[in-house]
């Protein structure tokens, strides 16, 4: 087949059923996008990480009071915690960035929510391995994990809707 007959073969992937057509896609999983857009899926990236660590304060301080139980038990400092949220908030941002453009979310939602859990525990270990197993059952850190996941999925799903829209 002749790389000009190729080029006009239907892609699956450049149709989604809706009569419309989309860009096609090289062998990736990703399109290649100009400087400007990377750049704005990285501001919106940052906004969201942002919102998520406010919104999992929130919620530790609310699971704090609804448990009756300090989010980090033992004693230690109390920056650790900032500290593990704020490592937990630069991998989402990586996360974020990296899921934005892809086909489907759920590789970004599965590593946000395993990669902030695994942090949080893992940030513990320094400081002891009782603070670790603390972490490691605590509903504090499954709560960020949780938070993550569903903030990468709800992430991706807003941009790629908001894309759909600005082709047609």
């Amino acid at each position: 087949m002749a790389d000009s007959e190729r080029s006009q073969a239907p892609d699956p992937d450049s149709d989604l059923g809706d009569g419309k057509s989309y860009p096609r896609r090289d062998s990736g999983a990703r399109v290649q996008h100009s400087g400007a857009e990377r750049g704005q899926d990285r501001v919106i990236a940052l906004f969201v990480t942002v919102t998520w660590a406010a919104v999992v304060f929130a919620v530790d301080g609310l699971l704090a009071i609804v448990l009756d139980r300090d989010p980090i038990g033992g004693s230690v400092t109390p920056y650790y915690g900032l500290l593990a949220l704020l490592f937990a908030g630069v991998l989402l941002w990586f996360v974020l960035v990296g899921t934005a453009r892809s086909r489907g979310p759920w590789f970004g939602t599965l590593a946000a929510a395993a990669g902030v859990y695994l942090l949080l525990v893992a940030s513990a270990l320094p400081i002891g391995l009782v603070l670790a197993g603390q972490q490691a059952g605590s509903p504090f850190a499954v709560a960020a994990a949780l938070l993550a996941g569903v903030t990468v999925f709800i992430t991706w799903a807003v941009l790629r809707r908001s894309r759909l829209k600005a082709d047609s």
